[in-house]
């Protein structure tokens, strides 16, 4: 049965809304776009939680709390869900409306990366978003965070895919980043489409004249339409519409 917006605490049994909705710092975190019940990847991202969650020494598994959470889920209109795992060892579900989604973005570059756990979401959400508070001052709407070397490693909320020509590239796996679920939806299409996809360690000066996706499970796929002193990138149309198209005829319920 879909719930109201609002955010729930797993009794064990089922979700039972919070009487009072309190901020807890959280251990992990995962959301995602729902659209009149479909959505793209949803048990891939259940599954990065519940790894998420045993690494984070959570020793209860979390399917009962992921099947009432499958459950819950509106079938009309669009959401942001988030699955969460407190500090206090609780399950909580927080349903809320899906914000305004954009088709672009501008990118500064961060001075210092302020996370603490790079390969898990959830315990630095706060410090991002002041990082992109930082980038919204800057006059962008994505901040990049940067390796001590200068490579781009990811965004605050997103991450970063280029083309070299007919080949696309991620940053390498070494610069510690969350597991990207759209990412990986990518990678499927790229291999569908006999595209390949290197890892590859850049500067932002680098990625000059360059084609640059920023990605995510509320977005998509954005183009970078500027980068804040930074790099003039280049934005493929075609391709891209192409990319989009083929990305959300993936929703499934």
């Amino acid at each position: 049965m879909s719930l109201e917006p609002g955010r729930y605490r797993f009794n064990g049994t089922a979700l039972a809304p919070l009487e009072i909705d309190s901020d807890l710092a959280l251990f992990v975190a995962d959301s995602w776009l729902t659209v009149d019940g479909t959505t793209v990847a949803l048990d891939r991202h259940f599954a990065r939680f519940a790894a998420s969650a045993d690494a984070q020494g959570l020793v209860r598994p979390v399917d009962d709390f992921v099947a009432a959470v499958r459950a819950a889920l509106p079938t009309t209109g669009e959401w942001f869900p988030r699955l969460e795992l407190t500090v206090r060892g609780e399950l909580q579900l927080a349903l809320r409306p899906a914000p305004e989604r954009t088709e672009s973005v501008i990118l500064w570059s961060a001075s210092q990366d302020p996370r603490t756990e790079p390969s898990i979401k959830g315990p630095d959400i706060a410090a991002l978003e002041e990082l992109r508070s930082q980038a919204r001052e800057a006059g962008a709407t994505e901040a990049v965070i940067v390796s001590p070397e200068g490579f781009v490693v990811d965004g605050a909320t997103t991450c970063l895919m280029w083309w070299r020509e007919s080949s696309l590239f991620v940053p390498p796996a070494e610069l510690a980043r969350v597991d990207s679920v759209t990412v990986s939806v990518l990678r499927d299409i790229a291999s569908t489409l006999g595209v390949s996809v290197s890892s590859e360690a850049v500067t932002p000066e680098q990625l000059a004249n360059t084609e640059v996706w920023a990605v995510n499970a509320l977005h998509g796929i954005r183009s970078v339409a500027g980068w804040v002193n930074g790099p003039d990138t280049t934005i493929d149309e075609n391709r891209l519409t192409s990319w989009r198209r083929v990305y959300n005829e993936l929703r499934c319920s």
